[in-house]
């Protein structure tokens, strides 16, 4: 009987980490062509002098957005938990 419910354990886990990892690589294309995630849980705007910066922050990663008043824009994706250099330099 232990035996039977530590597998079964074994197989959500696995399902669900698969199913973490194909959400990534699906959000992280999406990112590549400026496209915002498939889930976002939050959400954020912040404006200043030099432009606006756009962040969503997923399932342990966030997407960011930077569009300077000059036009140009600059997509970014990574870890949730770490600043890129826009976040490091942002002056409100």
């Amino acid at each position: 009987m232990k035996k039977n419910i530590l597998t079964i354990l074994k197989v959500i886990v696995l399902v669900l980490l698969v199913s973490w990892m194909i959400l990534f690589v699906v959000d992280y294309f999406r990112a590549s062509k400026g496209n915002k995630p498939s889930i976002c849980f939050n959400e954020e705007t912040k404006t200043n002098k030099k432009g606006e910066y756009y962040r969503c922050i997923s399932l342990g990663y966030k997407y960011f957005e930077y569009k300077e008043n000059n036009g140009k824009v600059t997509y970014g994706f990574g870890a949730a938990f770490l600043q890129n250099d826009i976040e490091k330099n942002w002056e409100n």
